[in-house]
């Protein structure tokens, strides 16, 4: 039994030795193949900046509700479609400073500002955006500069995400913002 295992390792190990020796990387290179067929599509990726529409700094009028006693604006906004409603991101930006150089005072809406005492909301609707405070906060002309003017920005949904997309901008931030998308005073 002991001889008959020997002979059997014996052969293992012969043929383990021929089978290393044989295998080698020398010889010639063969031809190059044919050029294989293209791959799958990959898949798109997060709509860019380029889809991002704003407004100029706008000029909005404010009526008071006799009833509840409200300050009502509004702003054509001929972009904001229900696709932006449902999947999108809409955002308001007051300027309650002037567009004269280095007074612009930037706030994202909704927004209760202190000193003023005034609070003020942006409600969203197809192509147009209404604006309800609590005084009024017109549009006005002083020493030739414009003050209290308005911009919107709409960022068409593309990816739904929750991840890495999600955080890229603090969209309350205006600077942030105008940063981010590049936007022009």
């Amino acid at each position: 039994m002991q001889n008959k295992f020997l002979k059997i390792f014996s052969v293992a190990i012969v043929a383990a030795s021929f089978f290393m020796t044989s295998c080698s990387k020398e010889g010639p290179v063969g031809p190059e193949g044919p050029v294989g067929p293209a791959g799958p599509v990959g898949p798109i990726g997060p709509i860019g900046i380029a889809n991002v529409k704003y407004s100029e700094w706008l000029d909005v009028s404010f009526e008071q509700d006799a009833t509840s006693e409200i300050w009502f604006g509004d702003i054509d906004a001929p972009e904001l479609v229900d696709s932006i409603l449902d999947r999108g991101e809409m955002k308001v930006y007051w300027n309650y400073g002037s567009d004269a150089a280095g007074e612009k005072l930037v706030v994202s809406l909704p927004t209760y500002d202190v000193f003023l005492g005034v609070t003020i909301n942006p409600y969203f609707s197809d192509q147009a955006i209404l604006l309800g405070a609590s005084d009024d906060v017109s549009s006005y002309t002083e020493n030739g500069a414009n003050n209290f003017q308005y911009r919107y920005v709409l960022i068409p949904g593309g990816v739904k995400t929750g991840g890495r997309y999600a955080t890229v901008v603090d969209w309350n931030d205006y600077n942030a913002v105008k940063k981010y998308l590049g936007l022009k005073d």
